[in-house]
């Protein structure tokens, strides 16, 4: 009837397609905006993130994980809920001279964290450095900055098992007996159990465990379910000497010297200058010495 008299009235479909239409042009401009923002939002931040003694400075403190249960490096203590060890005194040092350095008192937080996630946390720029026994190596250093060595694992890996545990005085004992092995998750002894064991056929890959903490490692040897944790030997030391007579180092896998460094992020040059710096004064004016003597190494 309305186009008899002259005009047509827009169908109802022609109506609800062109607000379709709008509605989604609408769509289309509110997603572009938000991926804009994402996208300035990251080179934002991608431009203005600080590394180094600039971060430390703007944070006001060293934000450093370790994992706390490689005595005489770094342990727990329950009874304070601290963590100490020859790595957190060294760490304390580092904190003093970072202080002097930036002319401001900058405090020193240390977090126990799973050892396999450090690398990870430092390339992220997430924390600022990590002292947690990690021996130099070129795949390492691919993903973290490290300073100079400040300690060398001389006896290679010590072999930590039950004080009744026989069989197992060196790693032929061990594979031929059909023993257990536990390592912990992403140290240089587990790659070594990799390359040099099961890589080889020398022992099968359902006979070695890997375990996230040397703490979870040890308990696994007191409670049976490994025969074997293999790991550097002032560590099985450690351990041993406070295990009341329930473990022991059943026998030692000679290896070359083991160089443990401070880890940082790639872009962290000048606290890696700081960290250099403090090493080598401490090597040469008796320090280190002194410290390594302090915890047994």
């Amino acid at each position: 009837m309305s186009d008899s008299v002259g005009g047509t009235t827009p169908s109802p479909l022609k109506k609800k397609g062109k607000k379709t239409w709008v509605i989604a042009a609408i769509v289309v401009v509110v997603v572009v905006v938000m991926i804009a923002a994402v996208v300035l939002g990251g080179l934002t931040k991608g431009s203005t993130e600080k590394y180094g003694l600039e971060k430390i400075k703007e944070q006001g403190k060293i934000v450093m994980w370790t994992e706390a249960s490689f005595p005489p490096f770094e342990s727990f203590d329950p009874t304070n809920s601290s963590i100490y060890g020859f790595d957190i005194d060294l760490a304390n040092k580092i904190a003093e001279n970072v202080s002097k350095e930036l002319n401001m008192t900058i405090t020193l937080q240390v977090e126990d964290r799973v050892f396999a996630n450090i690398p990870t946390a430092l390339n992220n720029n997430q924390i600022d450095m990590s002292l947690s026994g990690m021996t130099i190596t070129d795949e390492r250093n691919k993903s973290v900055l490290f300073s100079e060595p400040y300690y060398k694992a001389e006896a290679g890996y010590g072999l930590l098992t039950q004080s009744t545990a026989s069989g197992m005085s060196n790693i032929d004992e061990i594979l031929a007996n059909g023993k257990k092995i536990v390592v912990n998750t992403g140290t240089t002894s587990e790659s070594w159990v990799t390359e040099n064991l099961v890589d080889t056929g020398k022992v099968s890959s359902d006979k070695v465990k890997s375990l996230p903490k040397i703490s979870d490692c040890v308990q696994d040897v007191k409670s049976g379910y490994s025969d074997v944790f293999i790991i550097d030997n002032p560590t099985v030391n450690d351990v041993v000497s406070k295990s009341n007579g329930e473990l022991k180092n059943s026998g030692l896998i000679p290896l070359p010297d083991e160089p443990y460094g401070v880890a940082m992020n790639h872009k962290s040059t000048d606290l890696k200058a700081l960290v250099d710096r403090v090493i080598d004064e401490m090597m040469a004016n008796g320090e280190m010495a002194a410290l390594r003597a302090k915890w047994g190494l």
